[in-house]
C-alpha cells in the first residue's frame, strides 16, 4: 500500500484538542506549527491514539530562520500508512525544547544532531552531547550567525608535512 496523507477530520482533531496549534499543508504533507509546551503530549496522543499510530519518527531536524527556529518532525505510521509533520518554533536566544526521546528511540541521534548543529537544547535527552563535531568545536556550523569566511578561529589545521603523506617535496613544476 502507498503513503497516503492523513485526513484532514483527523487533523482538525488535533487541533481542536490543540487550539493554539496553526495547521497548513505544504504539497501532499499536513503540517502542525505545535507550541513546545505541547509538543511531548501532541506526540504521545499521535504514537498511541489508534486513529493515529504514528509508530515512527521518520526524521527530526533543525532550520535556523534568523527571526526563529524551527524543530521539524517528520512522523510516519507503518499500519496506517500516512504520515505528518509536527514544527515547533522557538526563539534564538531560548532554544530550550522538550525531547521525544522517551517516545521514539530514533529521535536520539536526531535531537543530538540539531543541538550540535543549531544549537538547540532537548530538555531531558538522556545524553546530549555533539555527534559530529568535536566537543570544544565553537559555535553551531548550521546557524545563520556562524561565520562563512576564512575565519581563523574556524579553519582546521593540517600539522602534518606533504612527506607525511607520502608525497615528495621535490615534485617537478
Amino acid at each position: 500500500m502507498a503513503t497516503s496523507e492523513i485526513t484532514l477530520e483527523l487533523v482538525d482533531r488535533l487541533v481542536e484538542k490543540f487550539p493554539e496549534t496553526v495547521k497548513n499543508k505544504y504539497l501532499d504533507w499536513h503540517t502542525l506549527i505545535v507550541r513546545r509546551e505541547d509538543i511531548v503530549e501532541l506526540c504521545e496522543m499521535l504514537k498511541s491514539d489508534g486513529e493515529f499510530e504514528f509508530n515512527f519518527l521518520t526524521d527530526l531536524s533543525g532550520v535556523d530562520y534568523l527571526e526563529y527556529m524551527e524543530v521539524v518532525y517528520h512522523l510516519y505510521s507503518y499500519e496506517l500508512q500516512h504520515k505528518l509533520c509536527l514544527k515547533v518554533r522557538v526563539k534564538p536566544d531560548d532554544l530550550l525544547v522538550p525531547s521525544v526521546t522517551s517516545l521514539w528511540s530514533t529521535a536520539d541521534w536526531h535531537e543530538r544532531e540539531a543541538y550540535d548543529l543549531f544549537g538547540i537544547v532537548f530538555e531531558g535527552h538522556p545524553n546530549l552531547k555533539r555527534i559530529l563535531c568535536a566537543e570544544d568545536f565553537p559555535g553551531h556550523a548550521f546557524r545563520k550567525d556562524f561565520p562563512l569566511e576564512n575565519d581563523e578561529e574556524y579553519l582546521l589545521r593540517d600539522e602534518k608535512t606533504a612527506e607525511d603523506y607520502g608525497i615528495s617535496e621535490d615534485l617537478p613544476s
